[in-house]
């Protein structure tokens, strides 16, 4: 593995990559090259992108980097995206899960980065596999990785101990998820087992892929045509859900679309908590007594979800491009990641971070990270790689807000959104 570059190198090396990719003398004569980025990020993470941008935006007088969320989190950002391309108002960079490449990569208005991450500034290769497959679609690089998580759960040490409780073993089972969170539940003060989102987002979904996972499951058919998430491993995970917010009354149903659960934790209202890395240093503000366990588990597989999400770069014109590019360069490169981390409590995204002198100050800033990173060799599929794939998630969610507000059975609710699957899956380039 070749040892990271510098700060110091980093910054020096991007003037070469705009003069090897043409840029270096245009810029100049035209003036700063303006980029505009969506970042879709809150709270915490939203001001780390903020100040390294500003730093950036400091030290690189031949571009500014102008930075907004978009309007929308990080959940809405496709719809905003697909909209913005049709007027022409897109950002020549947004944030964007990685499940939604196939999809944005067939806009021609995506920007093809494969000359740009070939430069030896950018170090590609020190990327995670998974995430240079992320943004790679068709032979053609879209962006550059941006984030790399997995789902764990999160639990509140003093809510557990008020209610009786021993905190999680990491060999615990679904069946103790759902005995625990009715014990701790509280309604007198207003304290619920866990939460679900019921809003319509992938928020819901992303939660029961691991469960379906785990009970020997799948998404999708193996040529990815037919729904398979409706099989019986579906109904008894979704039939679980639905019988600890029916029948025990543990789980808070969360129809915000800006998402409550992450507050309702925060303020001790919450036993339980299913979310990943990016909400530590928000839980640490909060002053929380928390811990971090692996997914409960089915017959000893405690599988979880992972997904790369990217920086994907939109056209305006090849000056801009090449700007982008030079930025992510920049912004994902390890001295600059490392501060992303330390902010966010974000999982390396770059192979050599973890030999960065600040690592361990980072592992020790965050109590429970090393097992969260751990916690990436649970990940072992991904959502399927299917253009269709925001549409079979958003029928997915429906299924379960109805199963959960007790409007319809976990089976008929999947079978109704399977075969809005299935017509999704038929229509041809799906």
């Amino acid at each position: 593995m070749r040892r990271a570059v510098t700060a110091a190198a980093a910054a020096l090396l991007l003037p070469a990559l705009l003069t090897a990719c043409g840029g270096g003398t245009e810029e100049k004569a035209g003036g700063p090259v303006e980029i505009l980025m969506w970042h879709g990020q809150e709270d915490t993470s939203a001001k780390s992108v903020e100040r390294l941008v500003a730093k950036f935006n400091q030290t690189h007088p031949d571009i500014k980097v102008q930075t907004t969320s978009g309007g929308v989190t990080a959940d809405g950002m496709l719809p905003k995206i697909t909209a913005a391309l049709t007027s022409d108002a897109h950002p020549d960079i947004a944030y964007l899960y990685g499940s939604w490449a196939p999809n944005i990569a067939r806009n021609p208005k995506t920007a093809d980065l494969t000359p740009y991450i070939k430069d030896p500034a950018v170090k590609w290769d020190d990327f995670w596999a998974s995430e240079r497959a992320t943004v790679t679609v068709g032979g053609k690089v879209i962006g550059f990785p941006a984030v790399v998580d997995n789902m764990v759960v999160l639990y509140n040490r003093k809510l557990l101990a008020k209610a009786g409780l021993k905190p999680p073993s990491k060999d615990w089972t679904w069946d103790d998820f759902r005995a625990m969170s009715k014990q701790a539940t509280d309604p007198g003060a207003g304290v619920f087992g866990t939460t679900w989102a019921i809003s319509g987002g992938e928020e819901a979904v992303w939660g029961l892929w691991p469960l379906v996972w785990q009970a020997g499951g799948e998404i999708l058919t193996a040529d990815n045509k037919k729904a398979a998430f409706n099989s019986e491993a579906g109904r008894r995970s979704l039939d679980l859900l639905r019988a600890m917010a029916v029948d025990d009354k543990s789980v808070y149903l969360d129809s915000s679309p800006a998402e409550k659960g992450q507050k309702l934790f925060e303020s001790g209202r919450l036993a339980f908590f299913l979310s990943g890395p990016w909400v530590l240093p928000d839980l640490q503000a909060a002053g929380l007594d928390y811990g971090v366990v692996p997914l409960p588990g089915t017959a000893g597989n405690h599988e979880t979800i992972s997904g790369p999400d990217t920086w994907t770069v939109f056209e305006h014109d090849e000056r801009r491009v090449k700007a982008s590019a030079a930025f992510l360069t920049w912004f994902t490169a390890p001295e600059q990641q490392l501060e992303w981390m330390k902010d966010t409590g974000s999982l390396p995204i770059r192979a050599s971070i973890s030999r960065l002198p600040g690592y361990d100050d980072y592992l020790k800033k965050y109590p429970g990270i090393d097992v969260i990173s751990g916690n990436l060799a649970n990940a072992k599929r991904v959502r399927p790689p299917t253009t269709s794939y925001p549409r079979i998630s958003s029928f997915v969610a429906d299924a379960i807000a109805r199963t959960l507000l007790g409007k319809a059975d976990a089976k008929a609710a999947l079978d109704e959104a399977a075969a809005k699957t299935d017509a999704a899956l038929a229509v041809p380039g799906s």
